[in-house]
């Protein structure tokens, strides 16, 4: 038994050992602050841990964006990613080695979850080989040292375990596999909001597919009724709405105020100029440039960053494909006469190359949806400049890539069954089992090959880690230096800031004054600065009008001397602003919440419940069992 363990833990053993040249580079000292999103990855971070010590477990506010003026970042932007960087830090990592810890963590658990739906799908050669192709596309390298888009990439890892999920799911139903499929949406949606719009419809489209050839399946190789075939896919098809209707209910906390607390912001600002999707469509030739750059993406051709699938992984993508095309081809009309085994096998096999099939089928209409071809659809989907860019589609057509590419793993474990259509489980002349026993090394000769075909993109542009760029002051000097139209606006600016009384404060690292007496006669003094909250002292010699350099926003709440008392926006910044009598006072500023922040806390709660109720009952089982059997044992 153990070494069957053993033998079972070897492909997950491969995959983690050329995980290590990914991220290998990550272990510098140093940073890559010149690639697109780095600042934003250290800077979200800092201030997602401001909130968080200020007593916001969820936090939803940014205190220092627009020169210190705040905006609800956190509650536009998925917080998972940030909550396992935050709970890296708060074990003693520093902002930047949180953020590259998560990198290395994500890749480990992409590669992992892809070699384990791969594994059961096909076996675990081909687990291995799709693990690291897609650990290795370029695409995912691009996304740590070019992009440096940390939650997008946390996203991407995800995607193996959601669509591992839902397969197991509708191939074999229970309710504790429910709850994974509605635990792995849920994280996916708590992610990235942008990856969970982009994937979603391929998830859909692709659980579609399940339930109707679950149906085929069922009906082909177990001989039920052709009348009974609706009844056969529909039920899959159910359970898997409803774990999809599940995670969003966990999601719910962050997705019911995105959208009803969206009109607060104007986010048109984060859709248009050089965000705008009509700027960023990848032509079909740049798919197999092996170009690589540091730059940007832009109209037309002249990108500076790569948008290649990869030599290896299309190559062995159409390896993968004609393998897939040759076996459906010579495959069995029937099952009649054939024993137990070998319909399990061949329904396995069956599986496989379905699904291998339907990621090569669906690559096509995703290459379609980046070109500039599909411009016209994307000009009539309502949520297309959310996307922005349609590049961001390189994930799926990676993972789907994959997935066929895997097929060649498959293939090298009993060349001879694949040629003709045999069972792999059937039984071989020991001159084959030698053969076979030669298996792990041509899957790691294939790995190095791939490794090497895309290891000079896994190279950052290092740079130092300057003291401030863990500081709030890292995010006033990218408002400073970034162009104008990147500074953060509610909806009651009128006024896009260039600066702020504050501004001089920061660059100094001098303690904030957070407000002022607009009006009226008097002084304010700053008692404490939080997160999301801010606590001052008025002496005022006549009725004053104190302005917080805060933006209004759903949920800020004021309290004088212990009471709360109503307060306006003022422009052209859309500050908060408070009328103040005469004497001395202490005024509170503190982020409360609103009717959709507790709708969507209490429905996630209660998806979480259910989640629990779901998958709970059968581990405990498996618990007492193994207890049991422990006892049984001893006596």
């Amino acid at each position: 038994m153990r070494t069957s363990f053993r033998f079972r833990l070897m492909p997950y053993a491969m995959v983690l050992l050329f995980s290590v040249f990914i991220w290998l580079p990550l272990l510098s000292p140093a940073y890559f602050f010149n690639a697109h999103d780095a600042p934003h990855s250290i800077f979200f971070l800092v201030e997602f841990d401001q909130t968080l010590r200020d007593g916001y477990l969820w936090p939803r506010w940014s205190p220092d964006f627009a020169f210190g003026y705040g905006y609800p970042l956190f509650n536009l932007y998925a917080p998972l990613a940030f909550y396992a960087a935050e709970l890296l830090h708060l074990m003693g990592l520093s902002f930047v080695e949180a953020v590259k810890g998560m990198y290395i963590l994500a890749t480990i658990v992409g590669g992992i979850a892809m070699c384990g739906f791969l594994t059961q799908l096909m076996g675990s050669s081909a687990g291995v080989v799709g693990a690291v192709l897609y650990m290795w596309a370029p695409f995912h390298l691009l996304e740590i040292y070019v992009r440096s888009a940390f939650p997008e990439y946390v996203a991407l890892a995800l995607l193996p375990v959601v669509m591992w999920a839902f397969t197991s799911l509708v191939r074999h139903p229970s309710g504790t596999r429910l709850a994974w499929a509605g635990l792995a949406y849920g994280l996916l949606a708590l992610t990235h909001h942008a990856s969970l719009l982009t994937l979603t419809p391929f998830i859909g489209v692709y659980v579609l597919f399940l339930a109707l050839l679950n149906g085929w399946t069922q009906r082909h190789f177990h001989g039920d009724d052709r009348h009974r075939f609706i009844t056969l896919w529909l039920p899959p098809l159910g359970r898997a709405l409803a774990a999809a209707l599940l995670g969003l209910g966990l999601a719910a906390v962050y997705v019911v105020p995105l959208v009803a607390e969206l009109q607060y912001v104007k986010v048109e600002q984060w859709t248009a100029y050089s965000y705008d999707y009509r700027q960023h469509f990848v032509y079909p030739a740049q798919l197999l440039s092996p170009v690589w750059g540091y730059g940007y993406s832009g109209p037309g051709l002249q990108d500076g960053m790569s948008f290649q699938i990869g030599v290896a992984l299309a190559v062995l993508a159409l390896t993968g494909s004609w393998l897939t095309v040759g076996d459906l081809i010579r495959g069995r009309s029937g099952q009649h006469g054939a024993s137990h085994p070998e319909r399990v096998e061949n329904q396995r096999a069956t599986w496989s190359r379905s699904i291998a099939l339907f990621m090569l089928v669906v690559a096509v209409p995703v290459i379609w949806l980046m070109s500039p071809a599909s411009e016209a659809l994307w000009e009539r989907l309502p949520i297309a400049s959310l996307v922005q860019f349609p590049w961001r589609l390189l994930g799926m057509l990676t993972f789907a890539l994959s997935i066929t590419a895997a097929r060649v793993g498959d293939a090298l474990v009993n060349p001879r069954a694949q040629r003709q259509n045999a069972p792999a489980t059937e039984k071989r002349p020991p001159s084959e089992e030698h053969a076979a026993m030669q298996v792990p090394l041509a899957v790691y000769v294939l790995c190095w090959v791939i490794v090497l075909s895309s290891f000079h993109y896994a190279l950052p542009q290092y740079t130092e880690v300057e003291d401030w760029r863990e500081t709030p002051q890292a995010v006033v000097r990218w408002d400073r230096f970034s162009p104008a139209d990147r500074v953060a606006m509610v909806a009651y600016t009128e006024q896009q800031p260039t600066s702020s009384p504050m501004e001089a404060q920061y660059m100094a690292g001098e303690p904030l004054q957070v407000a002022a007496i607009i009006q009226g006669e008097g002084e304010v003094e700053t008692l404490r600065h939080g997160g999301a909250s801010d606590e001052i002292r008025v002496r005022a010699t006549t009725p004053v009008v104190v302005q917080f350099y805060t933006y209004d926003y759903p949920g800020w709440q004021v309290w004088l001397n212990g009471m709360s008392i109503p307060h306006r926006h003022e422009p052209p910044y859309g500050l908060i602003t408070v009328d103040v009598p005469a004497g001395e006072h202490h005024l509170v500023l503190r982020m409360g919440s609103t009717p959709p922040r507790i709708i969507g806390g209490v429905i996630s709660l209660l998806a979480g419940v259910l989640i629990l109720a779901l998958g709970m009952p059968t581990t405990l089982r498996s618990i007492m069992h193994t207890t049991v059997f422990r006892k049984c044992s001893q006596r």
